[in-house]
């Protein structure tokens, strides 16, 4: 059902019409809609009709928008970060977390807050670099045998997330098993050997590449492993080593702290002193 309405075309411009009614009602009309031999004083008659199935489509798609949006950016959300240790020595402690679940957010920070017997309040240490990459860091200078608790925490544009509480407490001078060796360039095999078996009667960890969470790089040739005399004195491990400030030392140095149970001060074993 529609209504018919009868108006006189009062005004005409490029763009509006101005429309005078039966009973002197006025309306703005646009003129593309009207005839093109409409001019002032001509009546036309405007039907309107409400047009219920154009309604009911466009209200089925209105829905349907609104479960994509929310299938989109609704039924997921970030998740809180999941922190861990990944080792432990007497004075570093190496954190690790599976990659950032960000779900439709957008990542703002990643940060690492603090807590020891002397800061209960956990105070913020850094921000992550590289948050998006980056799942694992370390974090020196601490005291000796000591407790400490760190937990991350993830700021993104549908909020802030806060990672568990991991307590950790740093070793014991007598406690080795959180030395983490890099083999470098050993001339004597049997001598690289013994080393490793020393590492592992002791449980500590070794293995042929730097890593985060490596201690001690040990060689007796700053050469890369397998060099021949003419290549260059300084290998791309030992100058990663370097770079790091990760300590170069002898395999005497693991021979002494099996031999003493502790941890063994590394001044005698520098590559190119002589072992005690």
């Amino acid at each position: 059902m529609s209504d018919s309405y009868t108006f006189t075309v009062g005004k005409l411009d490029a763009g509006m019409a101005i429309l005078i009614g039966e009973r002197a009602s006025l309306i703005e009309f646009p003129s593309l809609l009207l005839p093109p031999d409409v001019a002032a004083g001509s009546i036309v008659n405007i039907s309107v009709r409400r047009n219920e199935t154009q309604e009911r489509t466009r209200r089925r798609e209105f829905e349907q928008l609104q479960q994509d949006i929310l299938g989109a950016f609704g039924s997921e959300r970030p998740l809180p970060p999941a922190l861990r240790v990944r080792n432990v020595t007497q004075t570093s402690v190496t954190l690790e977390w599976d990659k950032l679940q960000l779900a439709s957010a957008s990542l703002l920070s990643l940060d690492i807050y603090r807590s020891d017997r002397f800061t209960p309040q956990p105070r913020r240490l850094a921000a992550i670099p590289n948050p998006r990459t980056n799942t694992s860091t370390k974090l020196s200078g601490l005291d000796v045998d000591a407790e400490f608790g760190f937990h991350l925490v993830l700021s993104t544009t549908a909020g802030v997330y806060t990672s568990p509480v991991v307590k950790v407490r740093t070793h014991k001078m007598t406690d080795v098993h959180g030395i983490s060796v890099c083999f470098g360039h050993v001339s004597n095999p049997a001598l690289e050997k013994a080393a490793r078996e020393h590492l592992d009667a002791m449980g500590a960890r070794y293995a042929d590449k730097i890593a985060i969470e490596t201690t001690h790089y040990v060689c007796d040739d700053p050469r890369n492993r397998g060099d021949p005399n003419g290549r260059p004195q300084q290998g791309t491990m030992w100058l990663k080593a370097q770079q790091l400030s990760i300590p170069v030392v002898q395999p005497q140095w693991v021979f002494a702290c099996k031999e003493q149970g502790r941890m063994v001060p590394i001044a005698s074993f520098y590559l190119g002193q002589e072992p005690p």
